[in-house]
């Protein structure tokens, strides 16, 4: 009787923190939208993004289950970066500036004192040195975890929206998004005069 009980409720407390933590689709960020349109970025076209840890979708927090994302982190990511382009009008996938992406790092922390989501992007095109931006996300934490997990979950799209504002307002953006007869004239204009 005693031993059917104790496995009754490990079967429970098993259970019960088996919550899966589903990230909801992305949303464009207004203050995102107007700072590309006041920033004048050049239509760019969007490659497929890749990862340090391809196909990376879910990452476990604590004993409570997975946060997980669809279809994987990068693609995840690369959505966001079409989606705030297109809604500012920068998005052309037919531009012949290209650019792609390379997750470096995805990961966060649900201590109790520091609970931050740790994203790190490079994003390149194919005749520009890339750039690396790494970005931060506090949010507010928890000691119960079902609790510290839905706040990861929750805070994901802001980390997103934020990571991607940090990379198209970079001024090695707006640099690497320029038109190549405007590179070409910038580097010969001196000697033409």
């Amino acid at each position: 009787m005693k031993s059917s009980l104790a496995l009754s409720l490990l079967a429970i407390l098993a259970l019960s923190g088996c919550e899966t933590y589903r990230i909801t689709g992305y949303q464009p960020s207004p203050a995102t939208t107007a700072a590309i349109v006041a920033s004048q970025i050049t239509p760019v076209a969007v490659l497929p993004f890749s990862a340090s840890k391809p196909g990376l979708a879910s990452i476990t927090c604590r004993a409570a289950g997975p946060v997980t994302v669809a279809p994987n982190f990068a693609g995840y990511i690369e959505n966001a970066f079409i989606s705030e382009l297109r809604k500012a009008g920068a998005y052309d996938p037919s531009s012949p500036i290209k650019i792609s992406g390379k997750l470096e790092e995805v990961d966060f922390s649900t201590a109790i004192t520091n609970t931050t989501w740790i994203l790190s992007l490079t994003i390149s095109k194919a005749e520009h040195q890339g750039f690396t931006v790494t970005s931060t996300r506090q949010f507010e934490g928890s000691f119960f975890g079902p609790v510290a997990c839905s706040m990861a979950r929750d805070y994901f799209i802001p980390a997103v929206q934020q990571l991607v504002r940090e990379v198209l307002l970079d001024p090695r953006f707006k640099q690497m998004t320029k038109p190549n007869r405007d590179l070409f004239t910038q580097a010969f204009q001196p000697a033409l005069d």
